[in-house]
């Protein structure tokens, strides 16, 4: 519109400045040397008025040239980031259907020309480690370094991942400590930490770690509590193993009441103290467990007591009859201790119930003692028999008993 505008001045301009120009009369001389160029002034002024036009026609030509050469590299760009963007999506989908050298390569070329850089490369060492190529995983994660520098976090926790699948357990727990030097609440550095742990079997650091845990809500507040029973547990298997009884008894005591009162705790306290042959103090902890909470495994552990009053021990383990009447472990554990108190008949009475309910080659085994003691060896080698058939678990039932009875 501005174009259409121009060339109408200039027109009416040319139509007025026309007469007037060739009506200026003199000439005009240029001095070149010893040489002498005449023009008439209505042509020299002429001359310049085109020049001038001439002028700003070529920068008009200028400008156009520039604008068109900006949005030539304008539309190549786009194009290089619509290709970019399409490859990192591609790539992304590739991950997760598992194809990891398609996605390794379709992530580091739209990297090239994308801002989000440091999002394909994470993407690409993630790619390559499940390739088990960990030089190029390297390369990956320090050139998301130098594209991003400030997102050392990430990267960091990237890192620390993936040398945790590939159970490079101590260099993932330099990057996260050196991690939570820089970020010391940072929750789920907090979490690789606590899963990175429990794969070395660190309880200690574990126990440690809790407060931070609970604080920076990492997990929920069970979910805690069911850590530290869980480390507990296994630190005092731990301590038993490494410095014996005394020094597992004087951490349980020292251990908070609900850490003690968790069923947890108090099964892997039983199964050191069963392991340690201290029988007496088994009694008194199962006891008083199974007043809080019944436990299949604390009936089973009772059962390997032997206890100066037999008759005594029995007793207790009847009154949880009421609670579990037909429950094998519990019936096979009256069973044995009905024998250690030399009552035949009642142990063949539970242990037959316990058989009812679940064949074991153990219950098998003790009815089979009681049967001797009742003096039917008989029936006591029948039953040994049966139960050892229970146990193997031979294709033929009858060859098992024939081989035995041949000896």
């Amino acid at each position: 519109m501005k174009l259409k505008w121009i060339i109408l001045i200039a027109l009416f301009g040319g139509l007025i400045l026309g007469p007037l120009i060739s009506n200026v009369p003199g000439s005009t001389y240029i001095l070149l040397d010893q040489t002498a160029i005449e023009f008439k002034n209505n042509f020299a002024i002429a001359l310049v008025l085109l020049s001038l036009v001439g002028v700003w026609l070529l920068w008009i030509l200028i400008r156009y040239l520039l604008k068109t050469s900006n949005l030539t590299v304008g539309w190549f760009g786009d194009r290089n980031l619509r290709k970019a963007r399409q490859q990192t999506i591609d790539g992304m989908i590739a991950l997760a259907e598992g194809h990891w050298k398609t996605a390794e390569n379709l992530l580091v070329k739209g990297a090239k020309f994308r801002d989000t850089k440091l999002i394909n490369y994470l993407a690409a060492a993630r790619a390559a480690q499940e390739q088990d190529d960990h030089k190029s995983r390297d390369e990956y994660l320090q050139a998301a370094a130098k594209a991003q520098p400030d997102a050392h976090i990430a990267i960091g926790l990237t890192q620390a991942q993936l040398k945790i699948r590939h159970r490079q357990y101590e260099q993932a727990l330099a990057t996260l400590n050196h991690l939570r030097e820089l970020s010391p609440h940072h929750p789920y550095v907090l979490k690789l930490l606590h899963q990175l742990y429990t794969k070395l079997g660190d309880w200690e650091r574990i126990i440690e770690l809790l407060p931070k845990l609970h604080k920076n809500r990492v997990y929920s507040a069970e979910r805690v509590a069911d850590i530290e029973v869980i480390a507990w547990a296994e630190l005092l298997s731990l301590i038993a193993k490494r410095d014996g009884l005394t020094a597992v008894n004087e951490q349980w005591l020292k251990l908070s009441k609900n850490v003690r009162k968790r069923p947890e705790a108090q099964l892997a306290y039983a199964e050191i103290l069963a392991e340690q042959h201290q029988y007496d103090q088994l009694e008194l902890h199962i006891k008083d467990s199974m007043k809080q909470q019944w436990q299949e495994r604390l009936a089973q552990l009772y059962g390997m007591i032997e206890s100066q009053e037999p008759s005594r021990t029995l007793a207790t383990a009847e009154t949880w009859l009421k609670q579990k009447p037909n429950n094998a472990v519990l019936l096979t554990t009256l069973g044995k201790l009905s024998l250690r108190a030399q009552l035949w008949g009642k142990a063949k009475k539970y242990l037959e119930q316990s058989i009812e309910q679940q064949a074991t080659a153990e219950a098998y085994y003790y009815l089979g003692q009681a049967y001797k003691e009742l003096g039917h060896p008989i029936q006591a080698q029948e039953v040994f028999y049966t139960g050892l058939a229970n146990e193997v678990s031979p294709q033929k039932k009858h060859e098992v008993i024939e081989d035995l009875s041949e000896e």
